[in-house]
């Protein structure tokens, strides 16, 4: 469940957008409009078309930017990430040496938020590596602020003690839970592009240092010029932000490294990623692919039913094309010219025109009838019509096409390959997390969100 909560809501290059292909999660089931911090697009949805029972995005171009579901970023969103709630200024740091062996204390009053344990203070380690309590509470700040976006949204939030979002588990252990794999899932690509020596080089870097100077700049008169007074003025911002210039660099390099990662190990966009697992993800999925001629029964302006007569004229001319498709059934090439043909000419789906070689889509997409009769044919098995509240349908059922796009339940559009491909690169980084020496300091894997955050 933590990981389909992170396919909504995490946005760091390769690594964090391909999340959003994994479903809704049930915080995200209560998302309408994305928060302007760390947030994918992935739970976009866009309204039902009013004419038609196509997908969704039936009106939408084919080539979506996957960023709806599974895409790549262009540039990081560390500072983005600093528009997370202000709780305190940060804490006097004290020796990392000394922070590392001293248990972790009870918040005295509620609410301390950063505040609570010094940002040195070492929460875990990491195949021997200390993770910090800054970096702990850069994941547990954006969380508990997404749950605080959710509330303020109308979702149901009754304390952190309550499981409102979840069912089985508490707020609090909810925000405890992705938390800890977001941030550890920084670690797993780490460690990963270094066993696949995957590194930063001379560019990489200077793009780390440009995204500062450009959120400087941004920060300051915004002129294209980063200034040491910008730059002074920009750290002082991210410190009141819990977020350190190193940190930053740090999500910043994880952005590059992370496309680079999935470059060499799939591809650019995923083009080498084998149609066989591309096909298996999308069984897995549970897509269904097919082309339909539609013969509306409703008047496409207004909505209002045809007359009597109209319709019944409509049912005749379905009869009639599903005879043509019919005498050629037996020869799946001849059978689909012709329904290409018989489509172009008759179809009135208006989504026909940015969707000339059909649709791919999952469970949900398409009104019940239309999924009913997809899923009940074979590659190539054509219906005779059926009926819908948009009109009589006569559809052809198709091999999917890894190289082509598919609509998710929530109506977002993305590429079938790279969001396959997207998929295998998550779960391998889940794997070398499974795999990981993760060692917990003290109390701190089971801190009180409550003291931390205020009720």
């Amino acid at each position: 469940m933590t990981r389909k909560l992170l396919a909504i809501i995490l946005c760091l290059g390769v690594m964090f957008t391909l999340l959003a292909g994994c479903g809704g999660s049930p915080i995200g089931q209560y998302e309408e409009d994305a928060p302007e911090t760390r947030q994918t697009d992935a739970a976009d949805e866009t309204e039902p078309p009013d004419d038609t029972d196509a997908p969704d995005d039936t009106d939408a171009p084919d080539d979506t930017d996957a960023a709806d579901d599974a895409d790549t970023p262009d540039e990081t969103d560390t500072a983005d990430d600093a528009d997370t709630p202000d709780e305190t200024d940060t804490a006097d740091t004290e020796d990392p040496e000394d922070a590392g062996d001293a248990e972790p204390t009870p918040t005295p009053d509620p609410g301390l938020g950063y505040a609570a344990y010094e940002p040195d203070a070492v929460v875990a380690t990491y195949d021997g590596d200390d993770v910090t309590w800054r970096e702990y509470y850069y994941s547990l700040n954006y969380y508990a602020g997404y749950v605080q976006y959710l509330r303020a949204m109308g979702a149901p939030f009754t304390g952190w003690d309550s499981n409102d979002l979840d069912g089985t588990r508490t707020n609090a252990e909810l925000v405890l839970s992705s938390a800890q794999q977001d941030m550890f899932l920084y670690r797993s690509l780490e460690a990963l592009a270094a066993r696949e020596d995957v590194t930063l080089d001379e560019d990489d870097q200077a793009e780390v240092l440009a995204a500062f100077e450009d959120a400087a700049d941004n920060y300051g008169d915004g002129d294209g010029a980063c200034t040491e007074e910008e730059t002074a003025a920009y750290e002082e911002y991210l410190d009141g932000q819990f977020i350190d210039r190193a940190l930053f660099d740090r999500m910043s390099g994880v952005n590059i490294l992370s496309e680079k990662l999935f470059t060499k190990l799939y591809g650019k966009d995923g083009a080498d990623y084998s149609d066989m697992n591309t096909l298996r993800y999308a069984e897995e999925q549970g897509l269904m692919a097919c082309k339909h001629i539609l013969l509306m029964t409703v008047d496409a302006s207004t909505g209002e039913d045809l007359s009597d007569e109209e319709i019944e004229e409509k049912k005749a001319k379905a009869d009639a094309l599903y005879e043509q498709l019919a005498a050629v059934q037996d020869d799946p090439k001849e059978l689909e010219a012709l329904f290409d043909q018989l489509m172009n000419e008759n179809s009135e789906d208006t989504g026909l025109a940015a969707n000339p070689d059909g649709y791919q889509f999952a469970s949900g997409v398409m009104v019940p009838v239309f999924e009913v009769t997809t899923s009940s044919l074979e590659e190539y098995g054509l219906s005779e019509p059926v009926q819908s509240d948009y009109g009589y349908h006569i559809i052809l059922r198709l091999p999917i096409d890894p190289d082509g796009t598919f609509t998710a339940a929530g109506g977002s559009s993305a590429p079938l390959r790279i969001s396959a491909a997207h998929e295998a690169f998550l779960d391998k980084l889940q794997s070398v997390t499974d795999q990981a020496d993760i060692v917990w300091n003290g109390d701190f894997e089971t801190v009180d969100i409550g003291e931390i955050f205020g009720q």
